[in-house]
């Protein structure tokens, strides 16, 4: 029988690495999170758009490091986050699965870039910085990413020939609601209970570990309950 799933997708933030938010890490570091929740909410509020809100996010690091925050410190910040040993362990089951293994982040380059190279990911897009000629940060970057994951989903999914239908989608929150609306098989991870994100999504499970059981289920045509999302009535 054809496979059913032939490429997985992943969220970096929370589902691959432990911090839920690789740019809310490097705010705590550098004391600048209270300043930086009221950027959010100015773009939840459509007060700036995403690229504003990267140059004003970035520039909270700048102005906090007095300009000297190199590539090579904010490499030094994110060693001390660790990859999921699940991570590892199930990625190595996708390959022998011969299932292509994506990551799809809005969460920064740096830390997206070392996850996709441990866990052996076939591509991983996210967020980029951007730095001067001596490697120091410089507000701004390149949002590759951003908000709209489902245009990424697609782009990857076109460039290695697979279905939307035959793509899983495993995320952990409402930022990843398009990309999940557009998939075959689209996963919540762990316990976020938005509206929104249950109502695209068709399974969830607890933890990574869960994901071989699911998959082998979803390809057997068996009951796969034990992770359904039950759609709440309106």
């Amino acid at each position: 029988m054809p496979r059913k799933i032939k490429m997985v997708l992943f969220d970096m933030d929370g589902v691959l690495v432990p911090i839920k938010s690789s740019w809310e890490y490097i705010h705590k570091l550098l004391g600048v999170d209270e300043d930086a929740r009221k950027l959010i909410d100015q773009f939840e509020k459509g007060e700036i758009n995403y690229i504003q809100w990267m140059e004003l996010d970035t520039g909270l690091w700048v102005r906090a490091t007095n300009g000297e925050l190199t590539i090579w410190k904010l490499r030094e910040m994110f060693e001390h986050v660790q990859v999921r040993e699940t991570a590892v362990k199930i990625a190595k089951w996708l390959r022998r699965k011969s299932i292509v293994i994506g990551i799809v982040s809005a969460g920064i380059d740096l830390l997206a870039k070392r996850v996709a190279e441990e866990i052996g990911a076939d591509i991983w897009l996210a967020n980029q910085l951007s730095y001067d000629k001596r490697g120091r940060l410089i507000p701004g970057g390149k949002p590759l990413v951003g908000v709209r994951k489902d245009r990424v989903v697609k782009r990857i999914a076109g460039e290695y020939g697979v279905p939307l239908s035959n793509v899983m989608f495993v995320g952990d929150s409402v930022w990843d609601k398009e990309a999940m609306s557009i998939v075959g098989y689209p996963v919540i991870y762990g316990d976020c209970q938005h509206p929104e994100l249950e109502n695209v999504a068709k399974y969830r499970i607890s933890c990574l570990d869960e994901l071989p059981d699911l998959i082998t289920c979803i390809e057997d045509g068996a009951d796969c309950s034990r992770w359904r999302i039950i759609k709440k009535k309106e």
